[in-house]
């Protein structure tokens, strides 16, 4: 002992003793073990490229032959080749041989890591019985072949041409999801069914899907992080497309109240020249700032980011027809208040005709924004 601190002597183990023992036994394992025969390497490598190109079954077929290879002893790649072998069939939707080669291969290979994985996937397959769990992936097999295409197509062509597809799938995944609600992968069918929702933009039905989906994360702790976390921010997400859909509507509705307000003051009565002058330079002006707007956002888009939601047509409209909208708006309430019976001072009509020219504009604003898709980038702006 020297100042408080134990004496250090350097120590290494007796030969004998426990650290010997493992380093021993590690030796002993990884001599036991013995290589990969090249020819089967190669094989492997081939049902790999087969595995890659989709072709399945002749994957399985070429993963098989590896696990049952002539010769090379007790190679450890023959339980990863038999796993494999029952994992295509499983890509391949023959689910009943896959399930007898997964049970092979936790039985040929227990104890081993790919025996496990066997097992538990094994276990996946015939959850709830056999019969029930493999009458589950085929429902949902059906529902997959409906939803991914609709969902390339409504990234390729838009909302209105993947519709049918779109609906079919939400059909499925909603039977499916009602008649298998304690198979595993009921959280992933909702949380598919609560995107296509959202792409038929039926956002209050999405976020009653998202709740479900993290309902079912929560319950499961293995996939309990990352799929919880993409559940709750596509909830957040269908909350937020709930909001904007809301302002749409009270846009919309406040324009039709504005254009009902314009018929009844029915401005063309008493048409003045001096308020037509003026709104015919207003809207000249409002046509050039157009144009300039449609100019910088064409210039931003190829200069400074190739990537930016705002194109020429968006720009220069949301800066034309909310515009030309408040300015006739305002000219037309001008002209008829002056003109109405029981006229106000004309200050107060002036007053009244500019503050509903300027709401005019901005629920016309709103709605170009909400067409043109352009509230997840102001919310990403704000």
């Amino acid at each position: 002992m020297t100042n408080g601190a134990p004496a250090h002597r350097d120590w290494k183990p007796a030969e004998g003793s426990c650290g010997w023992c493992c380093r021993g036994s590690s030796i002993a394992i990884a001599a036991d073990e013995a290589a990969t025969p090249p020819a089967a390497a190669e094989r492997f490598t081939e049902a790999t490229r087969l595995m890659q190109r989709g072709r399945y079954v002749e994957a399985s077929e070429a993963y098989r032959s590896v696990a049952d290879w002539s010769d090379g002893g007790a190679f450890p790649q023959r339980a990863q080749a038999l796993f494999l072998a029952a994992s295509m069939l499983e890509s391949a939707r023959d689910y009943e041989k896959a399930l007898a080669l997964y049970a092979e291969a936790a039985g040929r290979f227990a104890g081993t890591d790919f025996g496990r994985r066997a097992e538990e996937a094994a276990a996946g397959l015939e959850e709830g019985g056999a019969t029930r769990g493999i009458a589950f992936r085929r429902r949902l097999d059906a529902a997959w072949d409906e939803l991914f295409p609709a969902t390339a197509l409504f990234q390729e062509k838009g909302p209105a041409a993947a519709r049918p597809g779109l609906e079919r799938a939400a059909l499925l995944l909603a039977g499916v999801f009602h008649d298998y609600p304690e198979q595993r992968k009921a959280k992933d069918v909702a949380d598919a069914l609560g995107d296509a929702d959202m792409m038929l933009r039926r956002y209050a039905q999405a976020r009653t899907d998202y709740e479900h989906a993290i309902d079912l994360y929560r319950r499961d702790a293995r996939d309990a992080d990352l799929g919880l976390a993409s559940a709750l921010e596509k909830l957040a997400e269908a909350q937020r497309a709930m909001r904007r859909e809301w302002i749409d509507r009270i846009a919309k509705t406040l324009v039709g109240a504005i254009v009902l307000g314009l018929l009844a003051v029915k401005p063309w009565r008493q048409p003045d020249g001096f308020m037509m002058r003026v709104a015919a330079v207003a809207v000249l002006g409002t046509v050039v700032l157009a144009g300039l707007a449609g100019g910088v956002a064409e210039y931003l888009r190829v200069h400074v980011d190739e990537a930016s939601p705002v194109k020429m047509t968006a720009a220069a409209l949301l800066v034309l027809v909310p515009g030309v909208t408040g300015e006739l708006v305002a000219v037309g309430f001008a002209s008829g208040l002056r003109g109405a019976p029981r006229a106000s001072a004309p200050r107060w009509n002036v007053g009244i005709a500019a503050t509903l020219g300027a709401l005019a504009a901005l629920a016309v604003a709103t709605c170009l924004v909400h067409a043109f898709a352009l509230f997840p980038f102001l919310d990403s702006k704000l």
